[in-house]
């Protein structure tokens, strides 16, 4: 079906009017098609809606996002008026896009009857999904909404009643006509766009990647040159989080994308997202250093595979920062470098040729046998990671999984190299461990044999620690070791020792603990950036009051935003669980994995005599007072960070002008307590014997 002239003229003078405003500009061509019939308001059950291929920038959705989503729902409750879902007729095209979306996931985002779908989303994608986990009652790990390891519509049912509802009915999308799509095929990701600029998902730096990839193939494909200052300006049109890792994005898309088809991109992208969450982010100095061309590597290729597994690896574990990933231009392990990369295409081309590649458990074990391999090169061992000392290892170890898979047997340069050397040490651990027989007391039955395997056989010269004592093992027996010093004969009791090996992984330097506090190290230098940054050139206007409370207030009008208190202190708090009773917690690129909280210090003067300054600590953040009541409050929280853009600091300013007496506040949600419930009532008394004491109370 044709579009009418009125409405193409009419959408022509739209998206050409004012394309650097993308909200209005998207949100006017709505309402236009919507007031010509090309949009239609309609509630659809989530089984019925799939994804729209353009989506996130072809990424879909995220699986550990969309159960994430679930379990936030689940805390906050369901509001129909929240979600703005937004989308467009289905067609064939559409439908194998859905299919392959559940299959790469493994069973992480259901199933999907292609030929079900209505309508394929553009916004709302990762709550219809989350609707249909629950209908399909998927596996789901932990929640109010979990029975058996699997999300339960009865529990959800007595949970929360709206939720269920959605689940049930669906929910309201705005879904646009076909022949709209096929006509301007640019507005579909421009609406994905417009959602995520209107706060509905953050976009992740992968898809970042994937967008500046198909504006470069777009603008290529035009002729002539391709101006990098456009296509950062479409890119950014939605205002995301990494903009200031577009340049070192777009640099990694020209060397490492894999070509006009982006093969590369889209394989990490998917690795990523199966086993990562959106809220995960690099930053854009760890992007810079993996976008770069030091001198001397031109002669080894653009080392592509190599770098997208350094992707993955830093995506996979925090273990992996910007010193780590610079060891990959390093000209020490630079052969090591190249011939990881050289093994990642040898394999891939052994799985294609024996094994569909796209397969979620051949995608999987390709991607992590990237990973170690990259891990191999540069040096860098991770924790929970098979400990190899050869490439040849690892790519055996693939091939292996390989022929698990498939069954068939699929052939191993480097078996033949192996062969020897896992033979020998297989014997090495067969001489120096075996099974242990026990009695029914639980001692040994052979002690003499556990004590040969600890290094002692009988015979062995051993030496005592504490005074340096020599003696010889002459026998063992039972739970006693008989020994010669000087001619005399003595028992000693057997203890099994433990020996530790390869000391240098244990290094403090190599710990979590040690590499929070050097975060928390960092956290205290922002602090003084931002103290000197925002000045206490306003503090003159401030007076606390210690007695009879702590009251902090003004003493002379301070103008709007021009008071400004960052919480400057020198005790910062690291917590791999929990959170303290008191504290401003920090955003850091740590996630979930370690919180950091700042504590206030502050110690005054006495009141008998004034201390020396220097004794002394005060910082007026942690003495704003805390108010339920918002027209009460006259401060607001705003988000800074300094040099370091994966540190930011929730700091304070005056929201409206300050007048003389007034007391500093902020508003602070009240979190309503649980009421414990009232016991049963106490039994009712017995009477009271006959007899004076009865006689008294009457009287």
């Amino acid at each position: 079906m044709a579009l009418p002239r009125h409405v193409l003229d009419g959408m022509q003078e739209l998206l050409h009017k004012e394309p650097e405003k993308l909200v209005k500009t998207v949100q006017s061509c709505l309402d236009f098609l919507t007031e010509h019939g090309m949009v239609t308001t309609m509630k659809l059950p989530p089984l019925a809606v799939g994804v729209h291929p353009s989506n996130r920038d072809g990424c879909g959705v995220n699986p550990s996002d969309v159960h994430e989503l679930i379990d936030n729902i689940s805390g906050v409750g369901w509001v129909d008026s929240k979600v703005n879902g937004i989308a467009v007729e289905v067609e064939d095209s559409h439908r194998n896009f859905n299919q392959q979306i559940c299959l790469a996931a493994a069973g992480a985002l259901g199933t999907v009857d292609s030929m079900a779908l209505k309508a394929v989303t553009l916004c709302g994608s990762h709550t219809n999904y989350a609707l249909r986990l629950i209908v399909q009652e998927v596996a789901h790990e932990g929640g109010a909404l979990t029975q058996d390891g699997k999300l339960s519509l009865s529990l959800v049912q007595k949970h929360d009643q709206a939720f269920y509802k959605a689940a049930t009915t669906g929910i309201t999308f705005k879904v646009l006509n076909k022949e709209v799509a096929r006509q301007w095929p640019d507005l579909l990701p421009m609406i994905q766009q417009y959602g995520n600029a209107s706060l509905q998902k953050q976009e992740h730096e992968l898809q970042m990647l994937c967008r500046l990839h198909a504006l470069y193939v777009a603008e290529h494909a035009k002729g002539g040159a391709v101006s990098f200052a456009e296509i950062k300006r479409k890119a950014l049109q939605s205002r995301p989080p990494c903009a200031a890792a577009v340049p070192a994005l777009y640099s990694f898309v020209l060397k490492a994308s894999g070509g006009s088809t982006g093969e590369l991109l889209k394989e990490t992208e998917r690795f990523v997202r199966q086993r990562c969450s959106s809220a995960r982010s690099l930053g854009a100095d760890l992007w810079e250093v993996l976008a770069h061309e030091p001198k001397g590597f031109a002669s080894s290729g653009s080392l592509a595979l190599f770098r997208h597994a350094m992707v993955k690896l830093a995506y996979s574990s925090k273990k992996m920062g910007k010193a780590e990933c610079k060891k990959m231009f390093s000209h020490d392990i630079k052969r090591d470098v190249v011939t990881a990369d050289a093994l990642m295409n040898e394999l891939r081309s052994l799985a294609r040729h024996h094994a569909d590649p796209s397969t979620p458990q051949v995608f999987i074990a390709q991607g992590l046998t990237d990973q170690m391999l990259a891990s191999f090169a540069i040096k860098v061992r991770l924790p929970d990671e098979k400990l190899y000392e050869s490439f040849d290892e690892i790519c055996h170890d693939f091939v292996l999984v390989l022929r698990h898979m498939t069954g068939q047997p699929v052939p191993s340069r480097w078996e033949a190299g192996l062969k020897e050397e896992e033979k020998a040490k297989v014997k090495e651990r067969d001489s120096q461990a075996s099974l242990r027989e026990l009695k029914e007391d639980g001692t040994f039955k052979d002690p003499a044999k556990v004590l040969a395997e600890m290094g002692f056989p009988v015979g062995s010269h051993i030496r005592r620690k504490s005074d340096k004592t020599e003696a010889v093992i002459t026998e063992v027996v039972e739970d006693n070791v008989k020994v010669s010093i000087d001619g005399g004969f003595f028992k000693v009791s057997i203890k099994e020792s433990t020996v530790l090996q390869d000391l240098a992984q244990y290094a403090t330097s190599q710990s979590w603990n040690y590499e929070a506090s050097l975060t928390a190290a960092k956290i205290t230098l922002e602090l003084e950036d931002l103290s000197k940054k925002y000045k206490q050139d306003q503090w003159h206007a401030l007076e606390l009051q210690l007695k009879p409370g702590k009251v902090l207030q003004v003493v002379q009008p301070i103008q709007k935003h021009k008071l400004i208190l960052a919480p400057t202190t020198s005790k910062v708090m690291f917590k791999w669980e929990g959170v303290p009773a008191a504290g401003v917690k920090v955003e850091t690129d740590w996630e979930d994995a370690c919180s950091f909280f700042l504590l206030a210090d502050s110690k005054l003067p006495g009141d008998d005599e004034p201390e020396d300054p220097k004794d002394c600590s005060f910082c007026p953040y942690f003495s704003v007072e805390k108010t339920s009541k918002e027209d009460e409050s006259n401060m607001e929280v705003f988000w800074a960070h300094g040099r370091d853009s994966t540190l930011r600091f929730p700091l304070l300013r005056n929201a409206r002008k300050l007048e003389t007496g007034e007391r500093l506040m902020i508003w602070q949600e009240k979190v309503s307590q649980a009421v414990e419930p009232l016991a049963a009532a106490s039994p009712a008394k017995r009477p009271a014997p006959e007899g004076g004491r009865a006689k008294k109370r009457s009287k």
